[in-house]
Formats: structure tokens, sequence, C-alpha cells
């Protein structure tokens, strides 16, 4: 040890060095040890040297101890210790420092001391310029650690405050100054003047600044208002309901006055100012004079002008007002002119519109078919404003004004003729020559005039090649020798030109038709007159006519004999009696022999009409002929000259000819006309001279095969929807034009190029499956691509041809590929040069309106930018300002006017130059002492390229000497300066360098202190009102004490409506006290909070700032769901989503929407300036746009908008007008049933008005609301729909179910679509036969007998009356076979009397109107398969009083035996007959009593087994059973039969049961009397004035009954009634089910069970006096008894009784007991009874019949038939 440790002492806060310092080799280490345990640890404040002493900086209290140091190497150590003294002064370590604070906030001046504890302290606290300390108050007061508080503070605090402390161990004064701020205050003198001209919309505002608030003034802020016209009137508004306008924001706090510039003219403005220093913005200074500008002429034209051709000489333009700032004054009206296009020279035209209000304006009188140049402008009292470019508008075409001329025609032959022609000239065609109309007129007679008829009409195109070249052109297809006038005319669009002068031609001369009215007369055996009339056409002048005749099949006897035109008969003799002669005779004219006409005639037979063939047969059936065979009737002595074939179809069922054959000698007819897949049935008549024959028998239906669909979809439209779809409507084809089963229809498209000539892509098709549909949707197409659409319909057979091909072009759509060949080169650190090629022609989607180039870091969290090049010619650009040595991935992209398209891929990678780098980042002072300061950094932010090196400089602030300066590697970035000197500021500097040198440089100060601490908060954000805006609010606040630590950045958090805080991610420079935090929401509250925060760490958050709510402004989202809808041809209605309340931010009671809306054309306008029209109200969802012009396409924009501005647009919706679906349904529409399958219908057709263009036919819907017959489960009746033609008024619909309810509608459609349904009509179909019963089966078959069953028909067609059963034998017998019928009425029936295993046919038919098809089904009596063998060894064995059997039972069968069938038969009966059916198994005795068989007669027995399959065969037994005679069976059986089987032991019994009853009853009844006067009379009083007025309506309806006799009682043995009949009344219990409670009461009459018992109305009048009498009542437990066992009985009959009940024996009372009744109540809880009237009867049923009995109350008269035993 050289120098060991010795013991130390030193100040608190000062540095202290232990020693310990040793030799040795190698070099000993050093450990020091604190108070012998701890290590102790290296650290900012300790620090071993070189040397091995112990630096400790900044000596604490805490440090104080025994320090021990170890010197230690391989050879051995040493250690030394020593200690440690600190000695604690008094002095202060935080003093207070110079304090700014807000007026009327809280000010504090620290003062902290460090003392000794032992060592008292004093503090006080003194002003400057007072002697004596300051002393506490309610305002003012010294806290305990020694701090200055200062509530409120005013400007009277503003001073010096010194802290004094004073100790034995020393003493220390600290002063700090108290500065107070506040708002500036406002400027006065605010004046404003105006410039004068030239420049009169400039105004000049001065203004002198208020107390800056001790604070100096950072800036000023200007104000203006406009002044309303209504303050000239009524005076001054209050300030809150000004509109102040923020004007200038950032005036220099140097000026005292400034210009404003580009006012608007004739606007009345004040102007006002306000000062912001760094407290905020001070409150406004009054309001200036007021100034108006002059008025001026509109400095703008009015916007949105636009103008289309309304016909050939008119154009409708409109517009809208200028902009606001534009009109400079009231506008008084518009001034339009317009010119020709393109005579510069020639003066323009003008309209003075004097109407302010006025949008729009027709100009009339113009050259049709001309381009004009069209320009607005409007004027207000300063003169005419500026006008619009010039909108080139053409008018509509007219018709042609002059003739085609130099006509000439040439009968080229007998039916066409050549016609010549000069085209007019082309000044006056008005248009584009569409072409020319060839008509052909001819005179007739009408109404005793000749007028031109036309007849004949075509058109011929243009000359292509010289149009004002003369034209020739054939007119085919006209009569033969016929004169004609011929016209030409020239025609346009819009319609036909001047039709020329008239030339009239005759057709050539030709053979004549052939003769008509051909007829014979006058037949004789010898000669016949033959007679005819001309020709219907002679097709020139007739010379004559020739008749040819012959016997038939001679032609060598042929003649020939010429007459002159004026002949018409001729006679002809010598003929041959009885002989057929065939006649010809021809017409002749010059140019030769006509078309002859022939018959064939009998010589000496009168011809007679001929009979009708016979034996029609069909075969060849073809799509569209069938092959007739028949046999011909008689010819009626003459040739047949034709047969007429006359068809019915299903659909039409009446008979029409079909076609007319001539070939006299035919049996073979080939029909031909007919519709391929109908069905038909034909008729055949044959006609000859005389006439036509009835029609033939007809054939069988047949129906003709499938072909193709007869033609394709007419008027096949094709339209845009979108840029990805086109809707394709049609007329579809009825249900008879299909051919076959329709299969829908095949829609082929494909892209066309008519530039290149040819087409390039192959086509695509879909099927639409539903053959009803007029329309379909193509998507997935090619934006802005021309396709060509073509349709087929199919069927089962194959597709009809084409349809006329459709062309349309889908929508501009944005460009979905971005640019070819795009290149990017860095030309330096900041900037980079893009080049990029076209998009390819096929993804452009539109017209190119220019490009976007989009760039961004690649290693970086930064937001993609990009700059925009409005030019689709320029296909490079420069991008600069970019981040240096950076890589960035460059995209290009094309736009369209309807958005952005795709961005090239892939992306471009180019990186910019290396250069200097940023200054380095996150620059602080972890470290820090009163000598020593520890500086850390981060990497520039911008490093710029690769960093090489750091340089760190450091100074005493506010010294020009540069103290220090170190370069460090890159990887080290931190270092430790010590030798500071204490409480001082200092600046250190950092610079990073790179390749290219040294970069910027982060300066930061630092304080040496050991009383570093983190800063106080800053104060509460205040918020100025003109520092509010809709989208940002700028706010500031004055710091607190940074803790003699300089900040470093401050921290802002905001919260939004009162929700939770949310830090702001940017850090705010501590230099700045104000901030302006960027998007936020309009209209909605917020609060912010400021953090400040330095090295040590961030403070406490100041308090909240007060709330405030940003300004309402323009809905930030735009409208959704646009849908456009065609209503006529020329309006439409546009729908949208309305926006809810919330997204109006905050201005929703201003808000509407904005409709704008232009024609599509290739090069469209901006659609802001086109028509609008605005429609006010937030909740508004649809308009009409109407006056459009028709067949022309649109596009349709909808944004929101509210008097902050407007929202965003949605994106364009197209739409044609032009066409709209009809808005009209069907009119009268009215349905009835024809037939059981034909329902009628008839209607009108929509209103003209609501048609809105040509119905091209119409829908016809039917469903099944009704059907007799259920549907499948998981199925249910789907909607039928036909298509019928624009024509139509009625149609039938066919081959409906039978007896079915529809409900049918109709719809027109056109070519836009299907028209709304008419109201459903319901209509039922007749009634039918019905289909055969289903499921026909037998059970319970035995030897003679079984029960056939069956279901209803699967289709009933109708209301099923019953069922036919009809039953024969199979085959033929003799002796039994016959035809049974039997009608019944539901679907079983048991059929009885059949002979023994024979086979019977059963047939079973359903009946509605008539009986419909039989179902069928053979069953043989007898065994069954799987029936029981038949018993055996059946024996009979005879007893006194029956027939005993037995038998062995055999196999049971493939079940068991579940019974017998006991059959007997008589001996000279054929029929055997069933005794007995048992069915308890198998058994093998059974006893047969006489009484059941008849006496004196012979028997046979046979025993039959059956079980679930049916029955054995009988088992017999050979020996017949003589039953004993009716004498012996009546004395016989009684002397076997036990005493208490005799008849004396039963009627003693009866007898004495009898009198023992009556004995209890009499018992009873005296007691129940006695009882219930002593002891109920109280009780039935209460209840019966209990009685709910529902049981006392029940019991007047008990009564009623009872009166009437509605119902009867049974008799049970005992005499009594059943419950529940109506007899005697019977009260209710109240504890007992209704179904038991009443129980009826009858007089105790003695009768068997079997007999009825009725009482009539004058049994009961005594309940009609007064319904309230009480009656003697039984004893509960005699009720309940009864009840009880009532329940218990079991009972099979119907008949029941209660033992416990007795009857009546009283027919009246005398009147005090009545009276005494009337006053109390029955107890409702007992059954009641009640005397009968004196005189009475009773019905009884005894056997069906009735016995009347007449008796007396209280008489014993027996009844009729029984004896009396009471």
């Amino acid at each position: 040890m050289e120098q060991p440790p010795q013991n130390v002492t030193a100040l608190d806060g000062k540095d202290a060095t232990i020693s310990c310092r040793a030799v040795g080799a190698p070099n000993p280490n050093i450990t020091w040890i604190y108070n012998e345990t701890q290590l102790v640890e290296l650290s900012s404040r300790f620090q071993i040297l070189e040397s091995g002493d112990l630096l400790i900086s900044s000596i604490r209290a805490a440090d104080a101890g025994l320090y021990i140091c170890v010197r230690a190497n391989e050879a051995g150590s040493v250690k030394g210790e020593a200690y440690l003294s600190v000695l604690v002064r008094t002095q202060i370590i935080q003093p207070p420092v110079n304090t700014t604070v807000l007026l009327g906030l809280t000010a504090t001046l620290q003062c902290k001391v460090s003392s000794d504890p032992s060592v008292p302290y004093n503090i006080d606290w003194y002003r400057e310029g007072q002697s004596t300390p300051i002393v506490n108050s309610q305002r003012v007061g010294v806290q305990a650690d020694g701090q200055l508080e200062i509530q409120a503070v005013r400007a009277s605090d503003v001073g010096t405050y010194a802290c004094v402390v004073t100790s034995p161990g020393g003493n220390e004064t600290r002063s700090a100054m108290l500065s107070v701020i506040e708002l500036p205050f406002p400027p006065s003198n605010v004046r404003v003047e105006r410039l004068p001209e030239p420049h009169q919309r400039s105004i000049n505002v001065s203004w002198t600044p208020g107390f800056d608030g001790n604070s100096p003034i950072d800036k000023f802020i200007i104000q203006r208002r406009e002044v309303s016209e209504l303050e000239k009137f009524v005076g001054p508004v209050p300030d809150p309901l000004l509109n102040w306008i923020t004007e200038l924001t950032n005036v220099s706090a140097d000026q005292r006055w400034i210009v404003l510039d580009n006012l608007k003219a004739a606007t009345v403005y004040q102007f006002r100012v306000s000062a912001v220093n760094r407290v905020g913005e001070g409150s406004p200074s009054e309001p200036s004079n007021i100034v108006e500008l002059p008025q001026e002429a509109p400095s703008g034209p009015p916007v949105g002008f636009v103008g289309s051709a309304r016909s050939m000489s008119e154009i409708i333009t409109q517009w809208q007002p200028p902009l606001e700032e534009h009109r400079n004054g009231q506008i008084l009206g518009y001034i339009l002119r317009y010119r020709l296009y393109g005579y510069n020279n020639v003066p323009w035209s003008y309209q003075n519109i004097t109407n302010e209000a006025q949008r729009n304006f027709l100009i009339q009188e113009l050259i049709t078919w001309k381009d004009y140049i069209v320009q607005i402008a409007a004027y207000n009292n300063m003169g005419v404003g500026v006008y619009t470019e010039g909108a080139k508008i053409k008018t509509k075409e007219g018709v042609p004004e002059a003739p085609p001329t130099n006509l000439r025609v040439l009968a080229l032959n007998s039916t066409a003729v050549q016609i010549s022609w000069t085209p007019p000239n082309p000044q006056q065609i008005n248009g584009i020559n569409q072409g020319y109309k060839i008509q052909a007129w001819q005179q007739h007679l009408i109404e005793g005039e000749y007028q031109d008829l036309e007849k004949r009409m075509i058109t011929v195109p243009p000359s292509l090649i010289d149009p004002l070249a003369e034209q020739t052109a054939t007119l085919n297809g006209l009569d033969k020798y016929a004169k004609y006038n011929i016209t030409v005319l020239c025609f346009t669009d819009p319609g036909d030109g001047v039709i020329s002068q008239k030339v009239s031609v005759m057709t050539k001369e030709d053979v004549p038709d052939e003769i008509t009215a051909l007829h014979f007369d006058d037949i004789s055996d010898r000669s016949v007159t033959v007679l005819w009339a001309p020709p219907r056409h002679a097709n020139g002048v007739l010379t004559g006519y020739t008749v040819r005749y012959q016997m038939r099949d001679r032609p060598e006897t042929m003649k020939s004999i010429n007459l002159t035109a004026e002949d018409t008969q001729l006679t002809v003799n010598q003929l041959q009696a009885t002989t057929h002669y065939w006649f010809e005779i021809c017409a002749w004219t010059r140019i030769g022999r006509g078309t002859p006409k022939t018959a064939t005639i009998q010589s000496g037979v009168e011809p007679v009409l001929p009979h009708a063939p016979t034996n029609l047969a069909l075969s060849n059936i073809e799509a569209f002929s069938v092959v007739l065979q028949f046999t011909p009737g008689f010819d009626g002595n003459s040739s047949i000259t034709k047969w007429k074939v006359e068809a019915q179809t299903a659909r039409n069922m009446t008979w029409f000819t079909i076609c007319e054959i001539s070939d006299p000698d035919a049996e073979t007819l080939t029909v031909t006309g007919l519709m391929p897949f109908t069905q038909y049935r034909l008729r055949l008549s044959a006609t000859n001279v005389v006439g036509s024959s009835r029609p033939s028998e007809p054939t069988k239906d047949f129906q003709t095969i499938q072909a193709r669909p007869m033609h394709a979809p007419y008027n096949v439209t094709v339209r845009a929807m979108s840029a990805q779809q086109l809707r394709v409507r049609w007329i579809p084809l009825q249900q008879t034009e299909w051919f076959g089963n329709p299969r829908g229809y095949n829609i082929s498209y494909r892209q066309v190029d008519h530039k290149a000539g040819t087409i390039k892509h192959p086509p695509r098709s879909t099927l639409i499956e539903d053959h009803t549909a007029n329309s379909h949707v193509l998507d997935g197409l090619e934006e802005w691509t021309l396709y060509e659409v073509l349709i087929n319909a199919c069927n089962d057979v194959g597709c009809s041809r084409a349809s006329n091909a459709a062309e349309e072009r889908t929508r501009e759509a944005t460009p979905s590929y971005g640019p070819l060949e795009v290149e990017a080169n860095a030309t330096s650190s900041t900037t980079v040069v893009v080049r990029w090629g076209e998009v390819p022609r096929q993804h452009r989607n539109g017209q190119i309106e220019g490009y976007k180039v989009f760039y961004a870091a690649t290693d970086r969290v930064v937001p993609v930018l990009h700059k925009t090049i409005p030019n689709n010619s320029s296909f490079t650009t420069t991008l600069t300002e970019l981040k240096k040595y950076v890589v960035y991935h460059v995209q290009v992209l094309a736009y369209t006017r309807l958005g952005d398209g795709a961005l090239s891929t892939p992306p471009i990678r180019v990186q910019t130059f290396e250069d200097t780098p940023g200054a380095p980042s996150n620059v602080s002072f972890p470290d820090v002492t009163f000598s020593m300061a520890r500086i850390i950094w981060d990497v520039p932010d911008d490093p710029n390229g690769e960093i090489l090196a750091y340089q760190v400089t450091y100074t005493l602030n506010g010294s020009a000497n540069l103290n220090y300066s170190r370069e460090f590697p890159p990887s080290d970035r931190t270092f430790r300066a010590t030798q500071l000197l204490p409480e001082r500021y200092y600046t250190f500097s950092v610079t990073a360098q790179t390749r290219l040198g040294w970069g910027k440089t982060a300066s930061v100060l630092v304080y040496t202190t050991n009383n570093r601490d983190r800063p106080q908060a800053p104060s509460v954000p205040q918020v100025s009102r003109s520092q509010i805006q809709a989208h940002q609010i700028t706010f500031s606040w004055t710091p607190g004490r940074d803790g003699f630590a300089p900040l470093r950045y401050y921290t802002v958090q905001m919260r939004e409506n009162e929700g939770p805080w949310q830090p702001l991610p940017e850090r705010v420079d501590p230099l700045v006290s104000s901030y302006t935090a960027v998007g936020l929401k309009p209209y909605t509250t917020y609060q912010f909070r400021i953090q400040a925060t330095n090295d040590l760490g961030p403070s406490a958050f100041s308090r909240e700032s007060i709330v405030v709510r940003t300004l309402p402004a323009a809905p930030a989202v735009g409208v959704g769901g646009l849908k456009v809808v065609p209503i006529t041809t020329t309006s439409v209605r546009v729908h949208w989503s309305a926006l809810e309340t919330g997204m109006w931010n905050g201005d929703a009671a201003t808000g509407g929407y904005r409709i704008l809306y232009q024609q599509l054309s290739d090069f469209p306008t901006a659609l802001q300036s086109t028509p609008k029209t605005d429609v006010m109200g937030i909740n508004v969802n649809s308009v009409v746009l109407s006056d459009l012009t028709q067949d022309r396409n649109y596009e349709i924009v909808v944004l929101p908008f509210n008097s902050q501005g407007p929202g965003p647009a949605t994106p364009p919706a197209a739409v044609y007008v032009g066409e709209a679906v009809p808005t009209g349904e069907p009119r009268a529409v009215d349905a009835a049933a024809i037939s059981s399958t034909e329902v009628r219908l008839r209607w009108k057709p929509p209103k003209q008005s609501m048609q809105n263009g040509d119905i091209l036919g119409y829908k016809i819907f039917y469903l099944v609301t009704y059907s007799p017959q259920a549907l499948e489960p998981g199925r249910k009746w789907e909607e039928e729909i036909e298509v019928v033609s624009a024509t139509a008024t009625s149609h039938s619909l066919v081959f409906l179910d039978k007896y079915t309810e529809y409900r049918i509608q109709l719809l027109a459609f056109n070519p836009a679509g299907d028209g709304p349904r008419s109201a459903p009509v319901t209509v039922k179909t007749l009634q039918g036969v019905p289909s055969a019963p289903l499921n026909l089966r037998f059970s319970d078959i035995t030897m003679q007998s079984l029960e056939v069953s069956w279901d209803p028909p699967k289709f009933l067609n109708g209301e099923i009356l019953g069922y036919l059963v009809t039953y024969e034998t199979t085959e033929e017998n003799e002796k039994f076979s016959k035809q049974v019928k039997q009608k019944v009425s539901n679907t079983t029936l048991r059929v009885q009397n059949l002979e023994e295993e024979v086979t019977y046919t059963f047939t079973v038919r359903a009946q509605t109107i008539d009986y419909g098809p039989a179902v069928s089904e053979n069953v043989t009596t007898g065994p069954q398969d799987g029936s029981p063998v038949a018993p055996r060894d059946l024996i009979l064995s005879k007893t006194l009083s029956s027939v005993e059997m037995h038998w062995i039972n055999g196999p049971s069968g493939r079940g068991p035996i579940l019974g017998y069938l006991i059959e007997a038969k008589k001996r000279d009966d054929s029929r055997w007959t069933k005794i007995d059916q048992t069915k308890k198994g198998p058994m093998q005795d059974y006893t047969v009593s006489y009484h059941i068989l008849m006496p004196s007669t012979a028997y046979t027995f046979r025993v039959i087994a059956y079980n679930r399959y049916g029955i054995s065969f009988p088992a017999y037994c050979k020996d017949s059973i003589l039953t004993p005679s009716k004498l012996h069976l009546e004395y016989g059986y009684l002397q076997h039969k036990p005493f208490y089987r005799q008849t004396w032991f039963m009627v003693s019994l009866a007898a004495t049961s009898i009198v023992i009853i009556v004995m209890v009853i009499a018992v009873l009844c005296v007691k129940s009397k006695s009882y219930k006067y002593k002891q109920e009379a109280q009780k039935t009083l209460e209840e019966s004035m209990a009685m709910s007025i529902d049981e006392r309506q029940e019991l007047a309806l008990e009564l009623y009954r009872s009166r009437h006799g509605v119902g009867t009682g049974t008799l049970n043995s005992v005499g009594t009634l059943r419950s529940g009949t109506l007899g005697t009344l019977g009260r209710k219990s109240t504890n007992r089910p209704p179904t038991s409670a009443q129980l009826g009461k009858s007089p105790p009459r003695p009768s068997p069970a079997s007999v009825a018992y009725h009482s009539d109305e004058e049994s009961l009048k005594c309940y009609d006096e007064n319904p309230d009498d009480s009656s003697v009542t039984e004893k509960p437990s005699e009720v309940s008894s009864s009840e009880a066992s009532q329940h218990s009985e079991s009972e099979n009959e119907s008949v029941r009784s209660d033992p416990h009940s007795f009857v009546n024996h009283y027919a009246n009372v005398n009147d005090s007991l009545r009276q005494s009744w009337k006053k109390t109540k029955p107890v409702r809880n007992y059954s009641s009874y009640t005397d009968s009237e004196p005189e009475g009867s009773a019905v009884m049923s005894l056997n069906g019949g009735q016995i009347i009995v007449n008796n007396m109350a209280r008489s014993r008269a027996p009844l009729p038939g029984f004896s009396s035993f009471v």
C-alpha cells in the first residue's frame, strides 16, 4: 500500500476523493466496500480513478460511512479503510426562479432548503421595496416547505420576491421576478377606407394596438362581416347573432394597417381586429365604420350553361346564376346571344331575358340542322357581365323541303316498273338523307270521288358513291295490266319530305287468271249447257275463251270450241247418255292462254251435293303436315273440284279451314299449314260444281311433332347499365310460336371493333331458361367496349334463327390497367424523374384525362404521396422535395373523369442520391451535476447516407469561446462533459457526418445543477373563438417551470364528446406556446390538455381546456343507394338513401340534396357545370327530373349540401331517357270459365297516357289458389306465365286443372320492361269427370262375402257425389254369372251372397258431373294366400238345449288363428248362414243354442278358421241335426231351470225390493224437511242472495228447457232419470263438474230400464211462476254419497242411474208454504226436487211406442201394462 485511505470530511454538494494507491506486479486491481457489506457501484457520482482513488461527486448526507479498499493481484492483497464525514450546510438547493403567471391563476415561488437535521433554520419572504416579511393572508401565504403561493394573481402582484434563509449553519438569500400576463386588450380606432379606382374593390383597414397584457403581441387577426340590407332599417343586430368571418389570421404584430383585396362589389362591409399574445387571442375591437363597395358588372358568367335541340328550329338552354362572389350586385336579367357556328363575321343575335329568376330560354326561328354557338351573360345596374364559353348546339333534323326531280317511269313487265330520278338539292334536305320512298298509287271511287290510295311502297337508300347522281330503282309486286301513279320522296329521321309530281304508268299485259263461277245447267242425255264468269283478274284485254271437252279417260274424244270474249256460256250437244265428260275452259288475252278451269259431269244425271268422305285415318305426322287417308263419298254426279280440310285445336274449339286441295280422284291428302307441337282434330269435306258436302266425322286427336321455334325474338334492344353490364330486352315468343317444349333464350354476345374491321374476340353465350322472360342483364363485360348481341329462341328440337344484331357500348369506367414502360431515375438527392407509356387500349375504359404518380419511401411508415399530371399527352414528370438517400417505390396510374384507374405493376424502385445528414435526434442529458453533464443522442431522422462520425461541441451559453469539441465513431452516441461551472447554462451541439460532409447541427441547452426536477405542468390551454374552425382548433398556453432542465417537447392530448383522452402523435416544439389540432370532426365538442417533458420525464397534465365545439361543415359523406328509374319517355325518378342527421356535420337545418345531370356524349363536361336541381330537407330521398330530351343517355349524380357547402358526389348513374315501363295496368280484366280446363280472359289496354311507348305484349300470371287435390309434401303451387301479343285483348288459358280456383293477373310490357300487375281476379274452372279411384283392395274375405274398399281419386276434378261399384264373375258361368251395380257414398262396401271359391272382377268409378274412368281388380272368395289349413274331424253332438261342436285344428298358416266362423245351412237351402264369429283365438269346441235356430228343422254345420290373412277351407260334418219342436223348447226347457231362474222367484224378489225402497224414501223425506227448517233457513237465504248473475241465467235457462221439453230423460231400473237429461228441474252443485251437476227428477213410477220417460210442458208450469222459490233439499251427506257412488259405477249402456237419488212425491204445495219458500234461497250445494202440478201427464217410450198417462198427483193408478206396486 503506497498511500492508504485517510478519513475525509466534506460539505454536502461538494466532491470528495478517498485515496487508495498500491504498488505491485502485476498491477493490482481495486475493490471499494461501503460499510463493510455493500460493494460500491460505479455511477455518474461514484467513479474510481486510474490511481485507484474513489471520487464521489456532489456528496450527500447519505454517503457518510466507512469505506474499505482492497488491492489485490496474484501475489496477494492489501486493504485499507477510512471514514467519510458529510457536513450538511444550510443552503437553498431549489431557489426561486423568474415566473410568469397567467392573470387570475396561482403563482408559486419555490425555496427548498437543505440543512443538517440538528441545525434549525428560518425562511422569510420579502417583496422588493418592503422591509418587513410577507405575512400569510387569505390570498398570499408561505407553505411548510418554504414555497410562496399567491392565489388569483393580479397586476399589483408583479415584482421581485426574495427568499431569505437564516440559520446557525449559514444564511442565504435568493430572488426571482414574478410577472403576470393576460390577454391583450382590444385594438382601438379601427377605421376602414375604400381605395380609389381602379382599386375600388380594395379596402384599407387601420387600427391602434391596445395593452399587450405583459406579453408581446405575436400577431393580429382581422375579421369581417357583410352588413345586410335589414340592418339599414331595423338598426344594429346583437353581436352573438352576427356572422363574423376571419379574413386574415397572421397579420404581423408590427403592422398598424393592411389592405384587403378582391372583396365583393356592391357589398357593405364592417371589420374588427383582435390581438394575439402568448396567452391567446384577446377580445375583438369595436366594429369599424361601415364601408360600401360600389356595384360592378358581373365578373363571372352564369354556371352550368347547357343547351339541346328541342326541334328542327328551336334550341332550349338552361343555366344557373353566376356564383355569389361574381354577381357584384343584384342580377337584373340575362343577355343570350347566338349565331351560326363558324360564321365569325356574322353579327350575334341577342335575346334580353329580363326575369332574373328565369333559368331556361327557348330560342326559336332557327335554321334546320345547323350548328349554332350560344352564349349567355348576366347583367345588373352596372352593365353586362362575362359571357360563358360558347356552347355548340345543333338544331334537329327537318324533313326535306324539295322533292326529287326528273322522275321517269318505265314498265318492265306485268308486275314491275323501273323508276329514275335526280336527288333534291342537298341544302333543302335539312338533315341526313336516309333514303327515298317510291310509292305506287291507284285511283278508287270513294263516296263518289276518285281518290289515290297507296298500293305499294318501297324504300331505297341513297347512293353512297355520289349522293347527287341520278338513281334508279325497280318497283315489283304490282298488279298486272294496271294503271299506277308513281311518286318519289326523300326522307330523313324526322319524317318524309315533299312528294314529287305523279307520273302515270301502265304495267304490261299478261295471261288472264282462271275463269270463275263454272257450273252446268240443262243436263240431259244428249246435251248440257256450260256457264261461267270472266276471270277475276283479266290481266289485259280478253280476246276470247276456249272450251274443251272429252269423255273421261278418253283423250281421243277431245273437242275444242273457241268463243269470243263476250260469250260466257256454251250448249254442247250430241253427247252419249250416262257418260262422264271432262270439261276445260280457259280465257285468252293478247299475251296468251290463261289458267284453265276443269270439271267432270255425267250426262243425263243432274249434279247434286257430294257425300262426306269416310274412314279418315292419319299417317306420317310431321311438324307442319300430316297425311290424311280417307274413303271418298258419292261425288254428286260431278267431279270433285276441291277437298276442304278443317281443323280444331285444344286452344281453338271452333272448326277452321286449314287447307284446300284440288285433286278430284285423291284418296290421300297431305295436309299442310299445321303448327308444330299442337294437338289437332281434322275433318274433311268434298266440293263439286254444286257445292260442298257436309263435313266428315273428325279424326282422332293427334299432336304434330316439335320443330324449331317459329322465329327469333323481335325488338331486340340493348342498353348499357354500367361499365360492365348491358341490359338486353326483347319481345318473348307466345306459347304457339315455340313449336315445342321451350327451353329459353340463348343470348350470344361478342366484342366488336369497327376500326379494326374484324371481330377479334370469340362470342360468348348464356341461356335464359325462363321462356317468358323479356330482359336479361349481361355482366362481367369489358368496360367502354362495343358489343354485338344476338338472341335465339330454343326448344327441345333446336334454336331459331338469330335475331337482328343489336350493338351497344358499355359505360365508361376507370382504367383497369396501369401505364406501360414505367421507369424512374434519380437526378439529385431530392428529385426523381418518372417516365411512362400509354395504357393499353383495351384497358383504358374511357377517355384518359391525365395521370397520377404515386411514390412512398419503402423503409418508413409515411403516407403515400402522389403528383397529378392533368394532361393525357404528358408522359414524364419530376418528383421533388424527396427524402435524401431513400429508396422509393414509384407507380403510375391513369384516370378518367370517373376516377383513378389501376396502378402500374410492379412498383419501380429508385433511390435518391446521398447527401449531408440531418440533425441527430432525441438529444438529452440523463445525468447532470454541478460540474458534469452526460449527453446522449440517436441517429438523425434523415441520415441521408451512411453515418461516418459524430461531433460534439459545447460552450457556456452566451459565451463566444468554444470550450470543447470532440469527434466520435458512429457507434458511440454518448459523452460525459466534466469540470463544468455550477448552475450555468451550457449549449451542446451534435453533428453527424456522411461521405459528403458534416450535416445539420442539433443544439440543446443544459443547466448544471444537482437539483433537477420534472417540469411544472403548463397552464390551462386557451382557445379563442376566432381560432375555431370546422376541422381545426388553435389553442395556446403558458409554460410552467422547467425544473432546472430545459424542456425537450410538449405532448398534447384531446378528447372528443366527453370521451377518453387520446394523445396526438406529434411532439410539439418546446419553444412554441400554441398548437393547431387538425383533422377534427365538424360540430363536435373537444377538450385539450398539455404535458411538458424534460430530461427527467414528463410533467403532470395541465388542467383541461374549456369545452369547445368545432364549427358546422358541409357533409363529409356522400349518399348511397343511387338508383334512376325512367317513369315516362321524358322524365326519370332519382332515388337515393337519405343521410342520417348525424352525417350533416351540425347543419342539418339547411341541408338538402343537389341532383346534377347531363347528356352523355363522347366528350362529356364536368358534372359541376351541368344543370342541377336542388331539393331541401334531409329526409327527402327521391326527385323527378322532367322535360329531358327523349332518346338520349343521361348521367346523374346526387350530392348532399348545406349552407356550409356541398358534400361528396355519388358515382355517376347512367340512364336511357326515352323508354319507361308502363305505369298503368291492363283495365277491366275479366275471367270466365269456359270448360273444366279453359278460362277465357278479356281486358282493355292501359290508358294511353300510362303506356310510355308502344306496348309490345302482355304477360298473364295465373296461380292455383284452391285445388280439390292436395299437393305432394314439400311441393307448392308455382305461378305460371303466358305471353300474348300487344294486339290481343282476349286470350284463352287452356290445359288448366279441373274444378280448380285460379288467381289471374295481367301486365303490359314495352321495350323498357314490365308494367304493374292488374288487380287479381279469381275464377274457378268447371267440374269435370274424376280420375279413377286409387288403391282398390279387399278385406274380410269369406266363402260368400267380402269387404271392398278404395281411396278417393287423385284428381277429384269436382265434388264427388258417390261411387259406382260393379262386380261380376271373371269367367262366364251359366248358373250364376251376372253383373251387379251398386251406388255408394263412402269408400267401403260389404258384399254378401257371393259364390264360393269364384273369382270376381270389381270395378269402381267416381262420380261428379258424370262417372270417371274405372279402377278394376280381381278377387276370389274363400281362402287366401297365408290362410290357416281347414279344421278336421268335425263332430256334432246333440243335447237337450243345444248342439255341441268339436273339431281338431290344422296348421295356422302365416299367422296365428284369431277365431272361427260357425255357419249352418238348412237342408233345403243352398246358402250358408253365419251363426257366430269367435275372436278368442284357437279353440276346439263350440255350443250352438237351439234358440238361434229354427225349430223342427234339419241343419248341417261347418267350421272355418281364420287368421289375419284370410279364412281356411271349411270343415264339414256329414251328419245333420234336427232341432226340437217349438213346444218342446218352451216346456222342456223350463223343467230343467234352477229356482232362481224361475218366474215366481224373480217377481217376489222385485216386489220385496220395491217396498223396501219406498219405505226408505219416506223416512228420508221427513228427516230432510225437519233438518231444513231448523238448520238451513238462514244459509239458503244467504246463498240465494249471493247467487251470481251467470248462475241465475243458467238456472233460468234450465227452467226454460224443462218447461218446453227441450231434453228427454231415460228412466233407470228404480225410476230415476239419468244425470244430464231434462225432466224436472235439477239444481246445480258447486262442488261437481258441470257434466254431472244436473240431476233430473221424475215421479216415482216403476218401469223397466228400457222405458223412456218424458215430461210435457204442463207438468213444469210451476217453475215459471217464481223461479226463485226454494224447494226441499237433500242433506249434504246424501248428495256427496250420491255423487261418489255415481262416479264409481261402470256403465256400458246409455242408461245410468244414481242409486241415492229420489223423486218428487207432491204435485203442489199450499200458498203459505210457497210464500215461506220465497223468503229463503236454495242451498246451491244440494240437488232439489219440486212437486208437479195437480194434473199432469207423462210420456213413456216402450219398445219404440209412446203411452200417454194422465195421473193425478198422489194418485197410485198403475201404469198400463204393469202391476201397481205402491
